[in-house]
């Protein structure tokens, strides 16, 4: 339900329950309601009166099933509400009250290469298949891959020069996983970038196809920062894979538009 149309829907939804408690004040008699009280077709739980035949709750209530903040601002003596904030009960904190943001940990992009590694092949060992070796080659090529998608926005298994991502090592015997993954989404998720893109490559088919193929024999692992079509911080990962029994001798540089 939008928030404009919420006083309509939420008298609407209304049904009649019964009376249990009485107050008076200044001539105002108050009964307290045991109406059911819906949002959105569900039921919530909200202390409300009857007065003259209206039902009255509490703004705060209100906002925090709703999804606004409405807080006392000690300062002004008022209350606000902000609609465009989520329910906190808390007054916004003001400039000179306003503490250094704490930044964000970041990333270990080594440690995190190896997590994807060691998580493919404990899922490569779920599925009774031999791990896969870490081959440098690969590594370098995975990383121009990564390198490339982040800094020209072509996020495709075409490089951003339209040759085929194959292209990028002198081996045709090569498959290629990749993934952009916003820091937005770790954050809500309460994920390890590792964890994420592993877990997102394992629920879909060809990507764990892969990740799980006998066929293949070495892997590379190539992670970069960069913008997502949002425009939002992301990290672009990208897994190369290499049958079993062939070489790699030559990576190629990053290739542009």
């Amino acid at each position: 339900m939008k928030r404009g149309s919420f006083a309509a829907g939420f008298l609407t939804c209304l049904l009649l329950a019964g009376v249990t408690t009485t107050a008076y004040a200044a001539g105002i008699m108050a009964e307290r309601s045991t109406h059911r009280i819906f949002v959105d077709g569900r039921e919530v739980q909200m202390e409300a009166y009857r007065i003259k035949g209206n039902n009255y709750v509490k703004l705060r209530d209100i906002g925090e099933q709703v999804g606004f903040n409405v807080c006392w601002d000690s300062n002004t003596k008022c209350v606000q509400v902000e609609s465009k904030k989520p329910y906190t009960g808390e007054a916004p904190v003001t400039s000179a009250e306003a503490k250094p943001v704490e930044q964000p940990a970041q990333t270990d992009v080594a440690a995190a290469k190896q997590d994807i590694i060691d998580r493919t092949n404990a899922l490569r060992c779920e599925n009774g298949v031999a791990v896969l070796r870490v081959n440098d080659k690969l590594m370098q090529a995975a990383q121009v891959r990564a390198d490339e998608i982040a800094a020209s926005g072509v996020y495709s298994h075409a490089r951003p020069d339209g040759r085929k991502s194959n292209t990028v090592t002198d081996s045709k015997y090569t498959g290629e996983n990749i993934h952009s993954i916003s820091e937005l989404y770790l954050e809500q998720q309460r994920k390890t970038l590792s964890e994420a893109v592993v877990n997102l490559w394992s629920n879909s088919k060809s990507h764990a196809d892969n990740m799980t193929s006998s066929r293949y024999g070495e892997i590379g692992v190539g992670l970069a920062r960069g913008i997502n079509q949002n425009g939002l911080d992301c990290w672009y990962c990208v897994q190369v894979f290499l049958l079993d029994g062939c070489e790699v001798t030559w990576v190629d540089t990053p290739a542009s538009k």
